[in-house]
Order: structure tokens, then C-alpha cells, then sequence
């Protein structure tokens, strides 16, 4: 059962991962980025990931910067 919950997770966040790295691809492109090839997808889901990781990075360098 674990193994198929992993498979489900690693799918969802590879799917929330790209279309967020679409998103912000097409805003930045002006609306000509697809994202469907093999490059592209991988260049969509490493900027969807980082979007999404972003704010937990800051949050820590908060708590560092304020010494909590």
C-alpha cells in the first residue's frame, strides 16, 4: 500500500509542479511557452518547483535571521 501511495503523491506534485512552472514560464514569455516538450517540461517542473519550495526557504532564513 505504501508504494502506491508513493507512485500517487510523486504524480500529484510532479503534475502541481509543472503546471505552476508553466504558469510562470508563460506570464515571463509572454504567453508562448507550451511546455509539452521533453526540455521544456523539465525546464517547467525544476521553475514550478522552485516556486513552490520558495516560500519555505524564506520562512527558514526568517527564523535564522531572527535567531528563533
Amino acid at each position: 500500500m505504501k508504494q502506491a501511495m508513493d507512485v500517487i503523491f510523486d504524480f500529484l506534485v510532479n503534475v502541481v509542479c509543472h503546471r505552476i512552472g508553466v504558469g510562470v514560464l508563460k506570464l515571463f514569455s509572454g504567453g508562448r511557452f507550451e511546455g509539452e516538450s521533453g526540455y521544456a517540461w523539465g525546464f517547467a517542473l525544476l521553475v514550478g518547483g522552485l516556486v513552490l519550495l520558495a516560500p519555505f526557504a524564506a520562512f527558514i532564513s526568517w527564523l535564522i535571521y531572527a535567531k528563533v
